[in-house]
């Protein structure tokens, strides 16, 4: 195949570098959407105090609620209501409060005895005399680092390779003007 003429090598650089750039930006912003999922619930209880109930991502945490001990009415495992047939039924825990349910779990779990023995813990806890902290959570992390950790080396890799492009571009325009 023969090169193209010289004056065209900076324009057709250039229409490669913009093509990959407009390729790496849908990467790089679903990257940060995946690991921003906020998929870790931490509940962290003081001894004879209140309750917070925390949600983070990889990127960030943000406070769900604050629950006073009055107001925490009891935890619960949430069964789902798929009208699917043949769909297996899947569990989380929830915790109960005066202001509504609030989840303990980012995930739903087809192991009954898994949320059950989870919200026990909880429960337990909650029934007792409060006389120490109580700090548990639900981590569902790894499949949004996963994710999310690809589709960003795969954005960098395509914005490194859009970078060198505008280099050559920049390199060629160079020698055009010369």
């Amino acid at each position: 195949m023969r090169a193209p003429p010289a004056y065209r090598r900076s324009r057709a650089t250039a229409i490669g570098a913009t093509a990959f750039l407009m390729l790496a930006l849908p990467f790089l912003v679903l990257g940060v959407f995946f690991l921003g999922q906020k998929a870790r619930m931490d509940l962290k209880c003081e001894a004879q105090g209140s309750c917070v109930l925390t949600r983070s991502s990889w990127l960030g945490e943000e406070e769900v609620g604050r629950y006073a001990p009055q107001a925490i009415q009891g935890v619960e495992v949430a069964r789902s209501r798929s009208t699917r047939s043949g769909a297996a039924p899947i569990f989380r825990a929830q915790l109960r409060t005066a202001s509504g349910v609030q989840p303990l779990a980012y995930q739903w779990t087809q192991d009954e005895a898994e949320a059950r023995a989870f919200a026990d813990t909880v429960q337990r806890y909650l029934t007792g005399p409060r006389t120490d902290a109580l700090a548990v959570f639900q981590d569902h992390r790894q499949a949004s680092l996963r994710v999310g950790g690809a589709f960003t080396v795969v954005g960098l890799g395509v914005l490194a390779l859009s970078l060198w492009l505008l280099s050559r571009t920049l390199a060629h325009r160079k020698a055009e003007r010369a």
